[in-house]
């Protein structure tokens, strides 16, 4: 499976829907199990090393966690790269992020993203919204109009779920 920020190859899938069961690992073997955050509002966010725009994110995601999280809020991030386990520890270190990191191979992308498991090309980045109950609320994936005010449409769509 290839990750691409370019042209739109997958659709994105319907939601609602409920929450696929994917533990996303972490280089300190510990895995991320999103069930976890069952009551907070969580944006999962599916990105590569080697997207500009999924990296340019990294700064509103912070902004998000910061301003949001006191409010049930939680930022994740999972890198989707062939690579992804061997590099992420210098990714974190590089950006910053102030959140939880991880790493899928592309069936857990596939299934996280409910994407049909036929799918062999997935644009990044994959920003899915799931609400307190664990239902995936939104999705949006590649060139989305979305991430044209990426910033303001985050903040709209958390504080709309936070709000519910």
């Amino acid at each position: 499976m290839l990750l691409s920020a370019a042209a739109a190859f997958a659709a994105n899938p319907p939601f609602p829907r409920p929450l696929a069961d994917v533990l996303i690992p972490t280089p300190n073997s510990k895995a991320i199990d999103l069930k976890q955050y069952r009551g907070k509002v969580v944006l999962m966010a599916v990105i590569s090393e080697g997207c500009t725009p999924c990296v340019n994110s990294i700064p509103m995601l912070n902004r998000a966690q910061k301003d949001f999280g006191p409010r049930g809020f939680q930022v994740i991030a999972a890198v989707g790269d062939p690579n992804g386990q061997y590099n992420l520890q210098a990714f974190q270190a590089r950006y910053r992020p102030a959140f939880p990191m991880g790493f899928l191979i592309p069936a857990q992308i596939l299934k996280l993203g409910g994407y049909d498991p036929r799918d062999q090309h997935v644009n990044v980045p994959i920003m899915i919204f799931i609400d307190r109950m664990g239902i995936v609320q939104f999705q949006v994936s590649g060139e989305s109009p979305f991430f044209k005010n990426e910033e303001e449409q985050i903040r709209g769509t958390v504080n709309a779920l936070l709000n519910k």
